[in-house]
């Protein structure tokens, strides 16, 4: 059992009447207590573990029924979460209904900013602070931006802003070199010294404090006592230096230093992992890049600092030339794939599909408006599973399908998945985005998958009465949902829809004009996405083939795995068989 009494004296007692003793006493039963807890329920340990002395100095300092913590990324918020009252929560972490990873309002009136996606804490941190500034509340804002936030566009438009209007605004830097893998780029070596770093915000008019060891508590508690106390009107940069997975002995050689990890032995780093271990797609994008840019090294792959989510961390470390990490960067990483494909080399962009929205404007004007040959592969398309219900990429699709010149493939299995990427690296002439599940590769493939061209959709099987078109990570309800509607005594085929953008039309209206009722799978919002494209096919060319869209119907949905998901929004196959009874097809 893990001691915590001066976490449970929180309850009862503000953490300003402990002494210097007592809140070092606390830092080391919140290490112990995240150590022991997280590692039964995976968590984002290394990004916590490097802000608890951080987290409290804050907490002691400033005054948080009054003044506002923004995390920046949420998953710096552990601390936090302990400071504020949510320990027996711990336990309920990566499950349904749980603790949330990040920071949630849902969960406390201190979760000010639902944090999930790095930079935006600054921006925000402005508009609170101005608001406070001109309705004279005495109040601060501060923005702790860490793991990489830093150099995303968002955090250097806010700065750029924030001096000029001398805001209540202190922006705390968790400096730990780290995004998620190291950090890279020039502010990386700005960040590098205390005197690189004064000159660099002083020049921009910010009052600048530094602290150099973010876990000594004696320091922070003094340094962020002066920012706080400063006669001075100008915004407010404390620069503090921390280390990711401080006190956890396996994170010192990890390449993350754990920054997330599935429940793991705190003594053996062999049993952690920071993404989820097995016969993936991403391995299938890994494996696949690797041995194309073994043999080509006109190829070039991007990521914005999500490596391991993409299967590229073999890549980076062997061809350091060729697999660029850009770091926390979305937009430069899509700048940057339209450039090089203008040089004329081949170009694959990854991303984590939720992130993939950050560089909308990018895709967008910068690769599709030019008609580049960049070749961007989005992971973890549909439910994400525990991170954040901003993690989920449920609206792809949508906002996919409005972008000139892009065409959307869908991989329905490894196979497809594989053999698009080699085929684009022959012959790319426009830009294309091939999205795939972030999961493990069904059992299936070998019984229900053929070898059929790429060109088209792939019919797994024919139907007298119907059809299931099913976008890839809705296959194995498709092929369960068959097996039922035999019991309904109507047969029904399945299409694996690899393409969304253009669709097959011709081929499409001939399989429905065949029979009398089509379902359309996805995981995807319903406003939009694949069912609206069959829905309009059937609109313009006077089909009267009954259409049945089975998408999710909310604009969020919660965290939890798969089958969880899939019952919560009634995409699940007992919901649909529902939805067919109430529409008179069975």
């Amino acid at each position: 059992m893990i001691e915590t009494k001066f976490i449970d004296e929180l309850l009862n007692k503000s953490i300003k009447k402990y002494d210097l003793n007592d809140l070092k006493e606390l830092a080391n039963e919140i290490r112990e207590f995240q150590i022991q807890s997280i590692s039964k329920t995976g968590g984002h340990i290394g990004a916590n573990l490097g802000v608890i002395e951080l987290t409290i100095s804050l907490h002691y300092v400033f005054d948080i029924e009054k003044d506002k913590l923004l995390f920046d990324v949420g998953h710096q918020g552990y601390t936090h979460k302990l400071l504020t009252g949510r320990k027996d929560l711990f336990s309920t972490l990566n499950t349904i209904d749980g603790m949330s990873r990040f920071i949630s309002p849902k969960e406390s009136p201190y979760d000010i900013l639902d944090a999930s996606h790095g930079g935006t804490a600054i921006s925000i941190g402005t508009g609170i602070a101005y608001a406070n500034k001109k309705d004279n509340i005495d109040s601060k804002t501060i923005a702790i931006v860490g793991d990489g936030a830093f150099v995303e566009g968002m955090s250097f438009e806010g700065l750029n802003y924030s001096t000029s209007q001398n805001l209540p605004l202190i922006i705390v830097i968790n400096d730990n070199g780290m995004s998620i893998p190291k950090n890279v780029g020039a502010v990386n070596m700005i960040l590098s010294t205390k005197q690189n770093a004064s000159n660099f915000f002083n020049s921009m008019g910010f009052e600048y404090f530094y602290i150099d060891n973010g876990h000594n508590l004696d320091e922070a508690i003094q340094i962020f006592q002066q920012a706080k106390n400063s006669p001075n009107k100008k915004t407010i940069i404390v620069h503090v230096k921390t280390t990711k997975g401080y006190g956890l002995e396996i994170s010192k050689n990890h390449p993350y230093r754990l920054h997330f990890s599935m429940p793991f032995n705190p003594s053996d780093s062999t049993t952690t992992a920071p993404a989820p271990t097995g016969n993936s797609y991403t391995q299938i994008v890994g494996d696949t890049l690797y041995n194309l840019i073994k043999n080509d090294k006109n190829i070039y792959v991007i990521t914005p600092s999500t490596p391991y989510a993409s299967g590229l961390d073999k890549l980076i470390i062997d061809f350091p030339d060729n697999a660029i990490d850009v770091g926390m960067a979305e937009q430069q990483a899509a700048g940057m794939a339209a450039g090089l494909s203008m040089s004329n080399k081949i170009v694959f962009l990854c991303y984590q599909s939720t992130f993939m929205q950050r560089a909308m404007d990018q895709i967008f004007h910068d690769i599709c408006f030019m008609n580049l040959p960049v070749t961007i592969i989005a992971s973890r398309s549909g439910f994400a599973g525990f991170d954040s219900p901003t993690h989920h990429a449920i609206y792809d699709l949508s906002y996919l399908r409005g972008l000139p010149n892009l065409e959307i493939f869908y991989a329905g299995t490894s196979k497809d998945l594989k053999n698009m990427i080699e085929l684009r690296k022959k012959t790319a002439k426009k830009p294309m985005i091939i999205l795939h599940p972030y999961e493990a590769i069904r059992a299936d493939e070998e019984k229900y998958f053929s070898e059929d061209s790429l060109n088209n959709n792939e019919t797994l099987f024919t139907g007298k009465d119907g059809y299931i078109l099913s976008v890839g990570n809705r296959l194995s309800s498709a092929i369960e949902l068959r097996e039922k509607l035999k019991t309904f005594n109507k047969d029904v085929g399945i299409i694996n829809n690899r393409w969304i953008q253009p669709l097959q039309v011709i081929n499409t209206i001939e399989l429905l004009q065949k029979v009398n009722f089509a379902i359309t799978l996805e995981e995807n919002v319903l406003d939009g996405g694949f069912g609206s494209a069959i829905s309009e096919l059937i609109i313009d060319n006077d089909i009267n083939t009954k259409l049945i869209r089975i998408a999710i119907k909310n604009g969020y949905t919660s965290t939890g795995d798969k089958d969880y998901l899939s019952k919560l929004e009634k995409i699940d196959v007992d919901s649909i068989i529902k939805q067919l009874k109430t529409r008179g097809i069975l």
